[in-house]
């Protein structure tokens, strides 16, 4: 399912969280913004949200030493807006990099990481949310006290870890 989410897109208008993306006047964001701002149906973000809380991207970014090889937390004062998106840009993803942004249960979002930037004074707000390539190579989460915990460099594999596992069962004759 992570590889065919962009088959799963639909409109912004009228999408759970879309304000996050909508301006004051309730102007759509630029044609250039949009194409880079995908909302996801209920199926594909429930799958996101279940997949999110089932590998544990919450637990193990504040402890991530041991699943990356680099991880850093940057914590910001109210009104910092602008120090938040220099340190977001300094994380050195690439703009047009695809993200999966995930809400709650039914809403989750694929944008570039140049839209994480730009929208980040409303996309990291008063709850707890992660941010993520689809390989899992490096992830971002907000704890709602205003702290980033950013991971990059991914060093463990749970599939190839499961694997070994069962070649040493093997080996043994226990599987």
């Amino acid at each position: 399912m992570l590889e065919d989410l962009a088959t799963h897109t639909v409109p912004l208008v009228g999408y759970p969280m879309a304000h996050v993306f909508i301006g004051e006047d309730g102007q759509l964001p630029s044609p250039e913004h949009l194409d880079q701002i995908r909302p996801l149906d209920r199926q594909a973000a429930e799958f996101l949200w279940k997949f999110e809380h089932d590998v544990g991207l919450t637990r193990f970014l504040p402890d991530s030493g041991k699943y990356f090889r680099s991880a850093e937390q940057f914590l910001f004062p109210d009104g910092a807006e602008q120090r938040v998106k220099k340190w977001l840009y300094e994380c050195g993803i690439p703009f047009d990099m695809t993200c999966v942004l995930c809400f709650q249960p039914g809403c989750a979002f694929l944008l570039t990481w140049k839209m994480v930037i730009h929208y980040a004074k409303d996309l990291f707000f008063g709850h707890d949310t992660v941010v993520w390539d689809r390989s899992l190579n490096w992830a971002l989460y907000y704890d709602h006290n205003d702290v980033f915990h950013f991971a990059k460099d991914r060093i463990y594999d749970g599939e190839a870890e499961h694997l070994k596992t069962l070649e040493l069962l093997r080996s043994l004759k226990l599987a």
